[in-house]
């Protein structure tokens, strides 16, 4: 059975790959001039094409789950606490990993992006819980859009940032 919702999730998980792709623009750029790859640019890399695997991942997560006949509250329920736990995952690693690449505090503008990832990480356990309303695409796709969201938002920052700051670049 089809869960309601799951032509956005896999239109969703289509455009997450394509921005996997894109993560890796500053490899070819840093390249293409002549530059070194940094300890900045592989953070970079790594973490862009995490979080975008963590959406792809949780795009297609509920389609596989209704596959296995679970009930559509269930699918939504499981797939929810599943696509939590990386976001929760990848927020709480990253101050430490960009420190270590960047040899800096974290932008404040990271810590809201960080912050509003968690809160996406949030609504899939609320959805989970099934209170105030039963677990469903929603709630679910409301999640795993902003994590996309926020991602492509750090990604174009951080990107501006390498290309002019030489000091996140060593």
């Amino acid at each position: 059975m089809e869960l309601p919702g799951t032509g956005y999730l896999y239109t969703l998980a289509t455009v997450s790959i394509t921005f996997v792709g894109f993560s890796a623009l500053l490899f070819i750029y840093r390249q293409t001039v002549g530059g070194e790859v940094t300890k900045y640019d592989s953070y970079f890399l790594l973490s862009f094409i995490q979080a975008g695997f963590i959406v792809t991942g949780g795009a297609l997560l509920p389609p596989l789950l209704a596959l296995c006949d679970l009930a559509p509250a269930e699918a939504w329920r499981l797939a929810s606490i599943l696509a939590a736990f990386p976001i929760f995952l990848f927020v709480a690693t990253v101050p430490g990993r960009r420190h270590a690449a960047a040899h800096e505090r974290i932008p404040r503008y990271l810590v809201l992006l960080l912050a509003l990832q968690g809160l996406c990480a949030i609504l899939l356990v609320v959805n989970a819980i099934g209170r105030p309303a039963v677990p469903g695409p929603a709630l679910y796709a409301i999640a795993i859009t902003g994590m996309l969201f926020t991602t492509a938002i750090a990604y174009l920052r951080a990107l501006a940032l390498s290309m002019q700051e030489p000091s996140l670049r060593t």
